[in-house]
């Protein structure tokens, strides 16, 4: 009887969970496996021929990849300090609020409900020359020169606007995770003369380290493969000031149609997030 019962519910699980694993498969897997496939071939008037590694040799010798790749560091290592950095600030403040937290939480969620479309844009807008609301505000310290034409200032609206969609994850993560620390623990520490900083880098930090490094990899990850914000506020420039790795992807498939060249570059991508991800989990194994 028990046999049976065990059996029943394996059947009714395997029914119940089915429907989500065709789902994945359709969504995830099989994009993912006919990039390796594309990613050895081209496409020619409808018709794929194999190459070999032609396509990897083809990227790995175009300075354009490596020009987008640096600044994929450089936008995602600022992407990732920022959000940590700011988030786990935020959340601090929101943990010691007691009044109005409510308020403050769906203030930091707006942005992260709106589309990259809708953000982008407006980000783009606030920075026009003729009718910007931040560029006017700027314009009498800075002698009236557009910000989103230099490529300084792109990429830093590129980066503040996509913090700024982020931040709301990050700071949650952390708020969470705040509340978990044993207040009990602050009373022997306060006794023993521990200061706040004290306290906060030999407990708090301890506790919450490893959604930290969580937070980390999830934002690491959302960074390199920024794409629709970039899209909608610079759409890569002015030149190619913000082209990073996802924009390069994006512009070599669908703007050039060169899909073999671009499935070889979501290759490398997907090798660079395994990696970095690897290289986190270890971290957090050994918090």
């Amino acid at each position: 009887m028990q046999v049976s019962n065990i059996l029943m519910n394996r059947k009714s699980f395997i029914w119940l969970v089915s429907p989500s694993i065709i789902f994945l498969l359709i969504i995830q897997i099989y994009p993912s496996l006919y990039s390796f496939y594309l990613s050895f071939g081209k496409i020619k008037g409808g018709q794929y021929s194999f190459t070999g590694l032609k396509n990897f040799t083809r990227l790995l010798n175009n300075s354009d990849f490596y020009e987008s790749l640096a600044r994929t560091g450089i936008f995602t290592f600022s992407f990732l300090l920022a959000c940590i950095g700011i988030g786990l600030i935020l959340a601090l403040l929101l943990s010691r609020c007691t009044k109005f937290t409510t308020l403050y939480m769906t203030i930091i969620f707006v942005p992260m409900v709106l589309s990259e479309v809708v953000g982008g844009t407006m980000w783009r807008w606030m920075f026009q020359q003729s009718f910007g609301l931040v560029q006017a505000f700027l314009n009498p310290f800075i002698n009236n020169v557009s910000i989103l034409s230099k490529p300084w200032g792109a990429m830093a609206i590129v980066i503040a606007a996509s913090v700024w969609k982020q931040l709301a994850f990050t700071a949650l993560l952390f708020l969470g995770a705040l509340q978990t620390v044993p207040k009990e623990l602050f009373e022997p520490a306060a006794l023993d003369g521990a200061t706040r900083s004290d306290m906060f880098w030999k407990i708090t930090w301890v506790i919450i380290r490893p959604t930290v490094l969580l937070a980390s990899i999830m934002t690491t990850i959302r960074g390199i493969n920024a794409l629709g914000l970039i899209l909608a506020t610079t759409q890569g420039g002015p030149g190619a000031s913000t082209m990073t790795e996802a924009v390069l992807l994006y512009r070599t498939a669908w703007q050039f149609g060169r899909f073999g060249d671009a499935a070889a570059l979501s290759v490398v991508m997907f090798l660079i997030n395994i990696t970095l991800g690897i290289v986190y989990i270890r971290l957090m194994r050994e918090s």
